[in-house]
C-alpha cells in the first residue's frame, strides 16, 4: 500500500479534474455534518435522492472525534451526484462548514482510496496498485507527494 498527499489545495480545473477521476473510480463516497456546526441545508438537500445510508458515528477516516457523534451521509455516485461535487466548491477544501458538509472521502468496493479531513486541510490517496498510481497522473496539476 502506498499512501500520498495532497500538498497544494486543487483549485478550479485541477479540483474538476480531481472530482471527476474519483467519480470515475469509486462506487459510492461520504461526506459528514457535525451537530455543533451549522450547514447550507439546501447542499443537503440537493444530495438526498442519492443517499444510501446515514449513520452516526465518533470515527471515520482520518478523525476520531471526542464531541458530539457526527452524521455521515453515504451517497452513490453517478453523473448527477459528480455534477454537484463540482458545482458546490471550487476547491477541495471548500467542503467545510458553515457552507459545505466536510471531509469528502471516496470508496471503490468499500476501499478507502481517497480521503479529505478539510478543516485542517488535509486530502490523501491510499494506493494499492499501479493502475490507481496512473489514475493520479491524469489529473493536470495535482500536487502531491508520497508519504514514506
Amino acid at each position: 500500500m502506498e499512501y500520498w498527499e495532497i500538498v497544494e489545495n486543487p483549485a478550479g480545473e485541477t479540483y474538476q479534474q480531481l472530482i471527476k477521476v474519483l467519480c470515475d473510480h469509486s462506487d459510492k463516497f461520504y461526506f459528514v455534518t457535525r451537530k455543533e456546526l451549522k450547514y447550507d441545508p439546501e447542499i443537503l438537500t440537493q444530495f438526498e435522492p442519492y443517499i444510501l445510508e446515514t449513520y452516526k458515528t465518533k470515527k471515520w477516516a482520518n478523525t476520531i472525534t471526542k464531541g458530539p457523534a457526527a452524521t455521515v451521509y453515504v451517497i452513490g455516485v453517478n453523473r448527477d451526484t459528480c455534477k454537484l461535487l463540482q458545482q458546490s466548491a471550487n476547491t477541495l477544501y471548500d467542503w467545510v462548514a458553515p457552507n459545505l458538509p466536510e471531509d469528502l472521502t471516496f470508496l471503490k468496493n468499500n476501499f478507502v482510496w481517497f480521503s479529505c479531513t478539510s478543516h485542517e486541510k488535509f486530502g490523501g490517496f491510499s494506493i494499492r496498485s499501479e493502475y490507481y498510481r496512473k489514475v493520479l497522473g491524469q489529473i493536470t496539476d495535482l500536487k502531491i507527494k508520497k508519504i514514506e
